[in-house]
């Protein structure tokens, strides 16, 4: 499945007022396979989809539909009878990117340091290299402390002791072997299509 395969948002009406950043797409989709949630994405790339509300799901397709976004700005294209693919707000707009782009690398996870840092009261952990959270205070790099994955898709984790290799594209987003054979092999974007 490929994007034109997902739910299209047909745009027949933009209603924006002068100092309201939020703007009102009237529109249909094709179809509701995929569609059950209030939010969505309308797929532009992974860094620049706009991403919005419905005050509910619609019960047919091309039943009329408000979608509000505040992102309007990330879609110089947009205009009347503009068409963009549905991405349920269950997923997030890079998992359908990563996919797409098919970058995948075999490999098996292994643990490394972690950068721990306090951010209102929760301690959290993330790779030595990414600064840090405004307001973050640093509680240093513990060794062997990244100790897993998550696949993107399904959620399973990744670990240094799974038998079988994973998948890990560019920017570090990794795949477990059946996500990857399903989905990132193929550049099969069903997945936001399903439950």
């Amino acid at each position: 499945m490929d994007l034109s395969d997902l739910p299209q948002f047909t745009v027949d009406e933009i209603r924006a007022a002068a100092a309201d950043p939020e703007v009102t797409l009237i529109g249909q989709l094709s179809h509701l396979r995929g569609v059950r949630n209030t939010t969505a994405w309308l797929y532009r790339s992974a860094r620049a989809s706009m991403i919005g509300t419905i005050t509910q799901v619609p019960a047919t397709p091309n039943e009329s539909i408000a979608y509000q976004t505040s992102d309007v700005a990330l879609a110089p294209e947009l205009r009347v009878g503009s068409v963009y693919p549905w991405i349920d707000g269950y997923w997030q707009a890079y998992q359908v990117a990563i996919v797409l782009a098919g970058q995948w690398e075999s490999r098996r996870f292994h643990s490394g340091p972690a950068r721990y840092f306090r951010l209102a009261g929760v301690t959290g952990w993330q790779p030595i290299d990414a600064p840090l959270m405004d307001g973050a205070e640093d509680l240093g790099i513990r060794d062997g402390r990244w100790d897993h994955e998550h696949c993107e898709l399904c959620r399973q984790r990744i670990a240094e002791a799974d038998v079988a290799r994973a998948y890990v594209d560019p920017d570090d987003y990794w795949l477990c072997a059946k996500c990857y054979q399903r989905y990132g092999l193929l550049r099969d974007v069903s997945f936001a299509a399903e439950a």
